[in-house]
């Protein structure tokens, strides 16, 4: 379990961009939020607040990643119809690389 305050260097920069994905996340889902409803708007949020709880426990990097996976394909569907393959895949390797960049140990 990571303690709070002994963060170093690398995982500060990872946070710094975890919680950068996190706020452009939601803020995405709470404009788009006519076009979304209520329920996948809220997933969103929820998924983005997980992203900012890990530094409290690392568990909730992988519960907010792979929300917000799962909320960018459905909001694939709802705002286009269909899902874009490079658009997810996009999302895919920014999630890998926030994963492992937290999570890597030297």
């Amino acid at each position: 379990m990571t303690n709070f305050y002994i963060i170093t260097g690398r995982k500060k920069m990872a946070l710094l961009f975890i919680v950068l994905y996190a706020l452009l996340m939601a803020a995405a889902a709470i404009i788009k939020y006519p076009s979304l409803g209520l329920t996948l708007t809220a997933a969103n949020v929820l998924s983005s607040v997980a992203l900012l709880c890990t530094p409290l426990h690392p568990l909730f990097l992988p519960i907010g990643l792979v929300g917000l996976l799962g909320c960018a394909l459905r909001n694939g569907y709802m705002l286009q119809g269909h899902i874009q393959p490079l658009h997810v895949l996009v999302r895919c390797g920014i999630s890998l690389a926030l994963y492992f960049v937290y999570t890597w140990k030297r």
